[in-house]
C-alpha cells in the first residue's frame, strides 16, 4: 500500500535553514534554529549527549573548527522526521566522511533533537581524533583534551592504515 508522505512546512523550512548554517560553517545560525532543550546524540558515542541550546551551538562551533567543504544533499522527510546526507573534510589529515543527520522537530518548528551517523570508518575514527579533544579541551581544559587525544589518535592512524591495506587481500 502506498503511504502519503506528510510534512510539516515548519520542519521543511528548519531544515533548509539548518543545511545553509552547517553549509556556511555558522553555529549562531544553527542556535537560532534550535529549541531550549534540545538534545544531540554523537555519532561518537553513545555514553554522551549534549543538551540544551549553549551546549549544542558549542558543539557546533567545534564541529565546524575540524570540518571543511560542507555540503548537503537534498533531505528526506516523514511526519516531524527528517534527514539529510551531508560530506565534509576533516582538517586534520584531510580524510573524507560522509554523514547523515535525523532532525525531529518540536510543535514550534524549533529542532528538539538531532542524531548523527557517520561513514566510512577511517572518516569517523579521524574525527574521533579531532573531535572529542577540542570538545574535551573546552569543557574540561587542555590537559583532559590532551589526553583524550593521546587516547584517540593511535585508533585513527590504526583504521587509516587498515583502510587503505585491507581491501587489497580482499
Amino acid at each position: 500500500m502506498f503511504r502519503r508522505w506528510l510534512v510539516s512546512s515548519g520542519l521543511m523550512e528548519a531544515i533548509e535553514e539548518l543545511r545553509k548554517a552547517g553549509e556556511r560553517a555558522d553555529a549562531d545560525a544553527v542556535g537560532e534554529l534550535l529549541a531550549d532543550d534540545v538534545v544531540f546524540h554523537s555519532p561518537l558515542t553513545d555514553r554522551i549527549t549534549f543538551r540544551g541550546r549553549d551546549e549544542v551551538v558549542a558543539l557546533h562551533r567545534d564541529i565546524f573548527a575540524v570540518l571543511e567543504d560542507i555540503r548537503t544533499s537534498e533531505p528526506l522527510a516523514y511526519g516531524d522526521q527528517q534527514a539529510f546526507v551531508f560530506r565534509g573534510r576533516g582538517r586534520v589529515r584531510g580524510v573524507e566522511v560522509e554523514a547523515m543527520n535525523l532532525v525531529r522537530t518540536d510543535d514550534e518548528g524549533r529542532i528538539a533533537e538531532l542524531t548523527v551517523f557517520i561513514r566510512p570508518l577511517p572518516g569517523l575514527a579521524t574525527l574521533f581524533a579531532t573531535l572529542p579533544p577540542r570538545v574535551s579541551a573546552r569543557r574540561r581544559g587542555p590537559v583532559v583534551g590532551g589526553l583524550v587525544a593521546l587516547l584517540a589518535n593511535p585508533l585513527a592512524f590504526a583504521f587509516r592504515t587498515a583502510d587503505r591495506l585491507a581491501p587489497r587481500f580482499l
